[in-house]
């Protein structure tokens, strides 16, 4: 890959960090970091209810997602409980609160996405999804040297 090609990339990367904010402290106005909010969006949605699956899932570090989860689980959002089949792991579920709070981050981000796209026409963002579509069927998001 040439270095123009490298530079378009890159600077794409900012622009959509930009477009969503998400360097943000706090996702979309919550109080969750962007990655607290995944975490409550892969145990909540994508059914992934252990550390071992979360760590695969977001290429995340072993230690940083144990603190995570404790503080999530302080905060009362989550909530681990004993695995029947493996007693060395533990089942991640959200508490109640932590379902709220999952529904919230949804709604926003739902929000967010109305708004960035609302000036559109039907035309340009098929447009947008179609691009999107072709970045996904060709960029994997793991390096293949791994």
């Amino acid at each position: 890959m040439d270095s123009q090609a490298i530079h378009q990339i890159r600077h794409f990367d900012r622009f959509y960090t930009q477009l969503f904010r998400l360097t943000d402290k706090y996702h979309l106005h919550t109080t969750l970091t962007l990655v607290e909010a995944r975490l409550l969006l892969e145990i909540g949605e994508n059914h992934r209810n252990t550390a071992v699956q979360l760590t695969q899932a977001l290429t995340i570090d072993k230690g940083y997602l144990s603190r995570l989860l404790t503080k999530l689980a302080d905060r009362g959002l989550l909530q681990r409980t004993a695995n029947p089949v493996d007693k060395r792991t533990k089942i991640l579920v959200l508490t109640t609160a932590g379902e709220a709070s999952l529904a919230t981050i949804n709604e926003r981000a739902d929000e967010q996405v109305q708004h960035l796209f609302a000036n559109l026409t039907p035309t340009e963002t098929q447009q947008v999804l179609d691009a999107m579509a072709t970045i996904q069927a060709h960029v994997q998001t793991k390096p293949t040297d791994e």
